[in-house]
């Protein structure tokens, strides 16, 4: 490698760069192609052409830094000039001055430029997690406006927090200003922003947290946030490719849950898986507006007991889950005490529903109930209107001497 172009490719930086370029290019590259960061078996050769050319480049400031030195302190030879030449002269340095000034606000500018960025950026993310979708319109581009309208963005939105209820983001990181190449012809000056996602479970207890990147471009004088989608319907397919994931994720962790906290006699959670699916479906209530209904059976039987009464049981526990929707669940809270939670059902039925679920109870389980056999319920409807906590929860379980 022996001429300073190479070297400039190298670092991938344009020839005649400043040593600020070439030192933030090269601590960039060092982070993709060292060994200890990358699988590329190429990476000691690369790293070894990256320090060379790096090496090479500094030396060669540093000796023109010394020549100016040099120059700037030899003894300077002083002839006088005619009035004329002296007129110009006083013009020129009164015009460098003015250059001066102008290179130190354009300097000035440069300095905050990166700010301004973060500024945009974060003032867009504020009004995602405030849910001001109109605001975070109003920060795009003008090419994501081209192609999306202000309805669109905004259902776009409305379907994400469904989808993701307690998502936040922070912005943690981020590269310098650069330019970028954004298709055949688009030419980008972007900053490239990390940016944590938190996600929590619908309880305080569950929690996880990932990194995207979000780019912000330079147009027209101002900063704006790009997301680069060609149209509604490729904004639509990305949401969909996120909800089938979200989904599948969902759904494993559903029977993770339920596998962790279930009755397997009776094939219910327990009244601690119950209460981690009812934080969630309350905080669904605050959020979105659901009407919902907890209920609690109780199935005691005189005389019944040890295989006679178990067998009992586990026929009041079939009714249940038969009786029941796939948003609603049930749990075994012991003692013959089944604790229900059912969705969107309104004040007006919720009795007659679970008046009808105890008389199947009774006629499933047959001459196993006995005489003396009692079927007991308890139950608390919300609408959307009126929010309700645990605390609601356990006075339904009072009354059966339970507590979630």
């Amino acid at each position: 490698m022996s001429s300073l172009l190479e070297h400039y490719k190298v670092l991938e930086v344009s020839y005649g760069a400043g040593i600020a370029d070439v030192t933030s290019s090269y601590k960039r590259l060092c982070r993709i192609h060292h060994p200890d960061v990358s699988n590329d078996p190429e990476s000691d050769e690369m790293m070894k052409k990256i320090n060379i050319a790096y090496t090479t480049l500094r030396e060669k400031y540093k000796r023109e830094a010394a020549f100016r030195e040099r120059q700037a302190s030899a003894r300077p030879v002083w002839r006088y000039a005619s009035t004329d030449t002296r007129a110009q002269s006083s013009e020129t340095r009164a015009q460098s001055s003015e250059t001066r000034t102008q290179n130190a606000e354009t300097r000035k500018s440069a300095a905050e430029i990166e700010k301004e960025a973060y500024t945009i950026l974060n003032e867009y993310f504020k009004a995602i997690n405030s849910y001001d979708y109109s605001s975070a319109y109003n920060y795009l581009s003008s090419y994501d406006k081209q192609n999306i309208t202000r309805d669109s963005f905004i259902e776009w939105r409305k379907s994400v927090a469904r989808l993701y209820p307690l998502r936040e983001f922070k912005i943690t990181g981020g590269l310098p200003v650069a330019t970028m190449n954004w298709g055949e012809e688009r030419i980008l000056y972007a900053r490239r922003f990390r940016v944590e996602v938190t996600e929590d479970n619908y309880s305080d207890e569950e929690s996880q947290a990932d990194d995207v990147e979000k780019l912000v471009i330079y147009e027209n004088g101002l900063w704006r946030v790009f997301l680069g989608y060609m149209s509604v319907s490729d904004l639509t397919r990305k949401f969909d490719e996120r909800y089938e994931s979200k989904w599948k994720r969902d759904v494993a962790k559903r029977w993770e849950d339920y596998n962790a906290g279930i009755y397997p006699e009776y094939n219910m959670l327990s009244l601690s898986g119950m209460r981690k699916a009812a934080a969630r479906e309350m905080y669904r209530q605050r959020r979105f507006g659901c009407a919902m209904t907890f209920a609690a059976i109780s199935v005691k039987a005189s005389g019944t007991r040890g295989a006679g009464y178990e067998q009992l049981l586990r026929s009041a526990a079939k009714t249940i889950r038969g009786s029941l929707r796939e948003t609603d669940f049930s749990a075994y809270a012991g003692d013959g005490v089944f604790a229900l939670l059912l969705i969107e059902l309104r004040r007006r039925n919720a009795g007659e529903i679970i008046r009808r679920m105890t008389e199947r109870i009774r006629k499933n389980a047959g001459p196993q109930l006995g005489a003396k056999a009692s079927i007991e319920y308890e139950y608390e409807s919300w609408n959307s209107n009126a929010l309700t906590d645990i605390d609601s929860l356990n006075n339904v379980l009072k009354k059966f001497r339970k507590k979630m």
